[in-house]
């Protein structure tokens, strides 16, 4: 359309001459806005961010990496309500956790393993495999052969089921969400397609027939591949790392670019055997410094630092201020790249100069991007050729061959999330006493769990009434508490003063878990209350001894009427009760302990019980401080309740004033 207007316009203000200018100018007008879409290939950031765009590209993974896939088939949130209390009297409390089942795309390419699984940037499975969520996980490796997954089939059917085969990827069974806020996260994979490192020839054998088995200048640990056309998922590679795609009477394959091995000589090309040949026609061109970029970074993603996008620079000598950027979507150390970065920046340097040299058609043998040698032994590589009848011109490069060599590089500081090993659980139950609510006939338990170190998530808890009894869903006993075993026997103290002498050493089952002192006012007004055994014991001073073992002294025994479980051996269980991370058992289950023996196991998988059973009592009312009497005329005394038709008696105090073991003068 644009050639047209100004093709009239152009012959109105010039003639014929303006004419031509306007059919000239309006081609060009025409052919940017007409211009077909440019093929892309894959790009770094497509690999980091999940989506679930339908006709998203899945790349064909080589090597080991990591990737956030394409989310093919996903459920509605599913609703799970729990309601905990509500016995005698009291307000039940109903919780609402969210769940959901979804599919991921990996690969387009078989697999061989998938190891760590990130969740919004943090570790949702580790090397141990264990997961930190509650799910259930499964994976198919891609092959031609494999089944529909059981979850899917159930429900969309069997004969609606996909198998996906051919597309390796994981399934999600009921991923419980609280932990990202009642919604999906962003899931990242590790997964592994070929053990060890993977070249050129590897990739060129998947994405082209017949390719060749082309070995290339640099080994990678990974390598995604995406786009369109093969080209354009080897197009990083022609950049890069010394390879280019050849035509030959099979079809394409790739060749080394490096220039090794027998490197044809220019000058046979250029002596035909005809008289006129031309070729002792050459042109030398020499670009000019400010077209050159004056930084070339290349961006990769660094294994030292769990895949996440790394870069590196190089300054191209005599260069201008623009700056190329090159994305290579594979696994590369920090070392590689910057040797790679630098080799880059020298050939953009070298490449200024090009050479267009006249040959005849025996020079048809040649194919772009070969390397050639000149008379002065110098090396060019073949940028592109015209034909014209007879005659061909060659456009050569200068080739200046680096040797691939690391370089020190330091590739940052991981930021990563700590994968922890597998935590041993530890579960205990506990007899409380009346810490100052009314007076009840049930008992009322608690429950504690804690793991061996901070991966330690939590775990679903289950109460046994009775041995070989069924298991009672009881809730998540999430995060730790404070939780642990004496290490030396505790004697029997003073339930009236301060007990100096008595000393309580207690290893925590974590070894991260602190303790705090606090001063008498707090410790008066009920601060770092802990049960040890039976017994409700508080505590002013703690000491570290070693990580994981505390020393605690400035102790206040026996409280809350707990004096006769005041001696305690070495394992007694210990847990700290300000840690709000305790749960407590419904009046409805901890009634059935009342006079007999109770249980608690965790974990849905491994049960792991309690390492010993709590003798659980009724209540009982608290330890009396002060005892009062009345004088009979008869001379006996009786209690202050008994009925006298006596006058009012006189009242004697029997006791001397001291602190109760509630923490209140009576």
């Amino acid at each position: 359309m644009a050639t047209l207007v100004l093709t009239v316009v152009g012959g109105i203000v010039g003639g014929p001459v303006g004419a031509a200018i306007g059919a000239a100018v309006g081609q060009q007008v025409d052919a940017q806005i007409f211009k077909p879409k440019g093929r892309e290939g894959p790009r770094l950031a497509d690999l980091k961010v999940q989506a679930s765009t339908y006709g998203q590209q899945v790349p064909r993974l080589f090597g080991t990496m990591r990737v956030a896939g394409s989310v093919i088939w996903a459920t509605d949130l599913i609703e799970r309500r729990n309601k905990r209390g509500g016995g005698k009297g009291r307000p039940s409390t109903t919780e609402y956790s969210y769940a959901v089942s979804l599919a991921i795309a990996l690969s387009s390419r078989p697999i061989r393993a998938i190891k760590r699984i990130w969740a919004d940037g943090n570790l949702l499975r580790g090397t141990s495999g264990s997961f930190q969520e509650r799910c259930t996980f499964r994976w198919y490796d891609g092959s031609e052969d494999q089944a529909a997954d059981p979850l899917i089939a159930s429900a969309l059917g069997v004969a609606s089921a996909s198998a996906f085969r051919g597309l390796a990827y994981a399934v999600f069974e009921e991923l419980e969400l609280g932990a990202f806020g009642n919604r999906i996260p962003s899931l990242t994979f590790e997964v592994e397609a070929d053990a060890g490192s993977v070249d050129v020839g590897l990739i060129g054998d998947e994405l082209l027939a017949d390719a060749g088995r082309c070995r290339g200048v640099w080994p990678f640990s990974g390598y995604a591949a995406s786009g369109d056309r093969a080209r354009d998922a080897l197009a990083p590679l022609f950049e890069t790392d010394g390879v280019r795609l050849a035509s030959g009477p099979d079809g394409w394959r790739l060749a080394p670019a490096t220039g090794a091995g027998d490197v044809p000589v220019l000058s046979d090309f250029c002596e035909g055997g005809r008289s006129d040949a031309p070729s002792d026609r050459a042109e030398r061109r020499r670009a000019p410094l400010s077209s050159l970029p004056g930084t070339i970074r290349l961006r990769h993603y660094e294994p030292e630092r769990d895949f996440q996008l790394g870069q590196q620079t190089s300054q191209v000598a005599g260069g201008g201020g623009r700056e190329e950027r090159i994305d290579l979507p594979a696994v590369l150390p920090a070392t590689s790249a910057r040797a790679l970065a630098q080799r880059l920046a020298s050939a953009a340097a070298d490449e200024r100069e090009t050479l267009i040299r006249h040959a005849d058609l025996a020079a048809l043998a040649l194919t772009v991007g070969q390397v050639v040698v000149g008379a002065d032994a110098s090396r060019w590589r073949l940028a592109g050729r015209t034909v014209r009848g007879n005659e061909i011109s060659l456009e050569l490069r200068r080739y200046q061959p680096l040797p691939a060599t690391e370089l020190p590089a330091a590739p940052g500081a991981p930021v990563g999330a700590p994968d922890w090993p597998d935590a041993v659980g530890t579960v205990q139950l506990f007899d409380l006493p009346n810490l100052g609510s009314p007076a009840a006939s049930t008992p009322r338990i608690l429950m504690a769990g804690a793991g061996s170190n901070d991966g330690w998530r939590g775990a679903d808890c289950w109460f046994v009434a009775s041995p070989g009894g069924e298991p009672i869903p009881v809730g998540s006993a999430r995060p730790a508490a404070a939780l642990g075993l004496l290490v030396e026997p505790l004697a029997a103290g003073s339930d009236c003063l301060f007990d100096l002498s008595g000393i309580v050493v207690v290893e925590l089952a974590n070894p991260s878990m602190t303790l705090e002192s606090v001063d008498e006012a707090a410790l008066l007004a009920g601060a770092n209350r802990a049960m040890v055994g039976g017994e409700l014991v508080q505590f002013g001073d703690a000491e570290i001894v070693e990580p994981g073992i505390w020393r605690l002294s400035r102790l206040l025994r026996g409280r809350a009427g707990t004096v006769s479980a005041m001696s305690h051996p070495a394992g007694e269980p210990f847990v700290l009760l300000d840690d709000p991370a305790l749960l407590m058992l419904p009046d409805d289950l901890a009634a059935m302990t009342g006079g007999g023996r109770g249980d608690a196991a965790m974990g849905a998988a491994e049960r792991r019980r309690a390492d010993r059973d709590r003798h659980c009592r009724r209540r009982t009312s608290a330890a009396t401080a002060f005892a009062r009497a009345r004088a009979y005329p008869s001379g006996r005394r009786g209690r202050r309740d008994d009925r006298m038709d006596e006058a009012k008696p006189r009242r004697h105090r029997l006791a001397r004033p001291c602190r109760s073991s509630t923490g209140r003068n009576a």
